[in-house]
């Protein structure tokens, strides 16, 4: 018996818990973030300057050939959009501007799921659910007014 609950809370311990956005923000600056162990995403504003996506890969092994990438945003009621970003590598990371309305800031912020991934080659970098986006919206819209 108590090799088992030895064992269940090890399993559990080595079990990643469930991703979610994460938001962080100061005057004239907010930031949104999604981390699966691998990847970073990170979608921020920048008070007149607009909306920028960065993905971060510190491996340094998955940008071979991305010159752009393509943000899908599902709604619970199937309802999808999308964000085509033209990005540039820099370092360990890819980095684009994102152009963005109050529209698609909505689907943003009541989403249930994303994926990112590269129309080109095909490779999907992240999916993940939008727990957090509420938060991040909330902040694009008091620091940088959109």
């Amino acid at each position: 018996m108590r090799f088992a609950l030895s064992f269940a809370a090890a399993l559990l311990a080595a079990t990643p818990a469930t991703a979610e956005w994460v938001t962080r923000q100061s005057d004239g600056f907010a930031q949104t973030r999604f981390t699966d162990g691998r990847y970073t995403l990170e979608i921020s504003c920048r008070s007149g300057r607009g909306f920028e996506l960065v993905l971060k890969d510190p491996s340094l092994q998955g940008f071979d050939d991305v010159k752009g990438l393509m943000l899908w945003l599902t709604l619970p009621d199937g309802r999808t959009d999308r964000w085509p970003v033209d990005v540039t590598p820099e370092g360990p990371a890819l980095s684009g501007v994102l152009y963005v309305s109050d529209f698609n800031l909505e689907f943003f912020r009541n989403g249930r799921s994303f994926q990112l991934d590269a129309p080109l080659t095909g490779e999907v970098f992240l999916k993940g659910n939008m727990k957090g986006t509420g938060a991040a919206r909330l902040a694009f819209l008091e620091r940088c007014g959109v």
